[in-house]
């Protein structure tokens, strides 16, 4: 980590008593910030961290003036370089925007227009802001040429500036946002989010590009985050947010070795490391135990010693009876699932991409498997196979005994199917009706497979929210007033209503803060004892695989490269790719 730069007289971002409320029916108004003041030196690295609906990302769009004034009523005073953007005038606001300060946006899909290739999306940003003077031609010139350049820069090929964004992964259309924002190297750079569903080597490519980028020009970064691991590994400084409100501001390792406040550590200790003891409960902000490091260790410790103590000290313990092989609950064997291209007359499609090759897994009654690899691996398309939401070119797939392969095809197979597996979608945003309430949304299932009266199917929903952390008053709520890791939630709840005996959860907790990070992974692990429920647990987060999961498969390029019990493949990988997955964990 880069040491803080010394505060010079003129902050690169200067944030003073900002108040941001939202205005609701009657003349209501819901303050999301209050009273937050703080100062960004130029070339420093400042981490906002925060749960859900803290108000982090919302101090980001007000510091980019992005606001709408007929909603939402911003107070205090935010200076860019010494230029207010509170109350100033659209035309100036949007004359700082892209030049003096920029912003990466969580969501690198949505952000980019659909219907523009990236190269012109990037040349735009930089026509916008070019020196006046030069003719229209040379402008357009001088922008695809720096357009080019950057991308280059960032790490992809020039020749894919007229691709457009659905064609690129994941990683990589934050790397189109990063240079899109950094085109004009801004004095100021807002990230929000900008790593939360990359896998740890793209997460770990992104960041350095950041710190990279940071070095040449100077520019200081906001970095808005749930992630204590890459605040810790990137950010001289870090403030805390509850409620809108600031609670703690230091430097970074002091925070995260001695934070005064009880919600700081809280959040802290429900990070799980790839040092946490597998299995245990983690602290939430409900209920902070103690959860240092330290402790983590002398767990392990005490663990390792029990089975020395049991057999009286003279040597290992002896090893229990073998339990008896149980058949899987679900499996799926030399799978291949292949898009696009043209059908041959022998099999096989010509020209197709090969999303999973001959993949073989199986998931045991009770059982949690970890599937594990990069953007573009094949995860999420085995996941949705054995879901039934997927048709496969090849292969066999199997529940509880019964052949579903053709369940993406049958639609009364795939019905009976829905009873017993529940998926939880990885995109928040997408999953969710907008037109629907939350209490429609979470008792869909129960509509559709109970016979259960409206009372009873409402007193289902209010529990079910509050088993993830919601309350009942969400219940008449629609999925635009919450935030990403609180619709997350509700998928969640959604996919639970049923008691389903196989939850495939692809990227479940990849949008949400530690806090409720650790809730879901609690509550998953209680539904595992009391339910016998088994997981397939889709995930990039190698440290949360580690904690939760039984036993572990590691996918690249839609193979499965290495499978086996989750301490074997920690402790001891034997595929040089797993190795490089845990260099890369923070």
């Amino acid at each position: 980590m880069t040491p803080a730069p010394s505060v010079q007289a003129t902050p690169a971002l200067s944030v003073r008593d900002l108040t941001v409320s939202f205005k609701g029916r009657g003349g209501t108004e819901t303050a999301a910030v209050e009273g937050l003041s703080f100062a960004l030196a130029p070339g420093e690295v400042l981490g906002l961290v925060g749960e859900s609906g803290s108000g982090k990302s919302t101090v980001g769009l007000a510091a980019m003036g992005l606001h709408d004034p007929a909603r939402t009523r911003v107070s205090g005073s935010v200076l860019v370089g010494g230029e207010e953007v509170v109350g100033a005038p659209e035309s100036a606001v949007r004359a700082l925007r892209g030049s003096r300060i920029a912003m990466v946006f969580q969501d690198a899909l949505a952000a980019l227009s659909p219907f523009h290739t990236v190269g012109a999306q990037l040349a735009e940003a930089y026509r916008v802001h070019a020196p006046a003077g030069a003719s229209a031609g040379r402008r357009r010139a001088d922008a695809r040429e720096k357009a080019l350049a950057m991308l280059e820069r960032v790490g992809i090929p020039a020749a894919r500036a007229r691709d457009y964004p659905h064609q690129f992964s994941g990683g990589m259309r934050q790397r189109v946002m990063i240079a899109m924002a950094l085109v004009n190297r801004p004095d100021v750079l807002i990230a929000d989010e900008p790593t939360t569903a990359l896998d740890a080597r793209v997460q770990r490519q992104v960041l350095e590009l950041l710190a990279e980028l940071r070095e040449e020009s100077g520019t200081a970064v906001l970095l808005v985050t749930h992630d204590v691991g890459v605040v810790a590994a990137t950010c001289d400084r870090m403030l805390v947010m509850r409620g809108g409100r600031a609670l703690e501001e230091g430097p970074t390792r002091k925070l995260l070795t001695g934070a005064a406040h009880p919600y700081t550590r809280a959040l802290i200790g429900a990070a799980p490391t790839l040092n946490t003891v597998p299995g245990t409960r983690l602290p939430t902000v409900d209920d902070p135990a103690p959860a240092s490091r330290a402790a983590e260790h002398d767990l392990s410790a005490a663990a390792a010693s029990r089975p020395v103590a049991e057999s009286g000290g003279a040597g290992p313990a002896l090893a229990a009876p073998a339990s008896p092989v149980r058949p899987p609950l679900a499996e799926v064997v030399d799978l291949h699932v292949e898009f696009g291209g043209r059908r041959r007359l022998r099999g096989g499609r010509r020209g197709a991409v090969q999303a999973v090759r001959g993949v073989s897994l199986r998931i045991g009654p009770g059982e949690t498997l970890g599937l594990v690899g990069e953007s573009g691996s094949g995860k999420s398309t085995t996941a949705r196979v054995l879901a039934g939401l997927q048709r496969p070119t090849s292969g066999d797939v199997r529940f509880d005994g019964r052949d579903i392969t053709r369940a993406a095809a049958d639609t009364r197979l795939r019905r009976e199917l829905s009873r017993d597996v529940q998926l939880v979608f990885q995109d928040p945003y997408a999953s969710l009706n907008p037109r629907r309430t939350v209490e429609e949304i979470v008792t869909t299932p129960l509509r559709v497979h109970t016979a259960q009266g409206r009372e009873e199917r409402r007193a289902r929903a209010v529990e079910l929210l509050e088993q993830v952390g919601l309350r009942a008053g969400h219940l008449h709520r629609y999925p635009h007033e919450f935030s990403g890791g609180q619709r997350q939630r509700i998928g969640i709840a959604r996919a639970l209503a049923l008691r389903p005996r196989l939850v495939i959860a692809d990227e479940p907790v990849s949008a949400l803060d530690v806090s409720v990070q650790a809730q879901v992974l609690n509550l998953l692990m209680d539904l595992r004892e009391e339910l016998g429920l088994s997981l397939l647990f889709v995930s990039h987060d190698l440290a949360v695989v580690r904690h939760f999961c039984d036993r572990v498969a590691v996918m690249r390029a839609g193979r499965v490269v290495e499978s086996g019990p989750r301490d074997e493949v920690f402790d001891d990988p034997k595929a040089p790719y797993t190795r490089e997955l845990l260099a890369a964990t923070m």
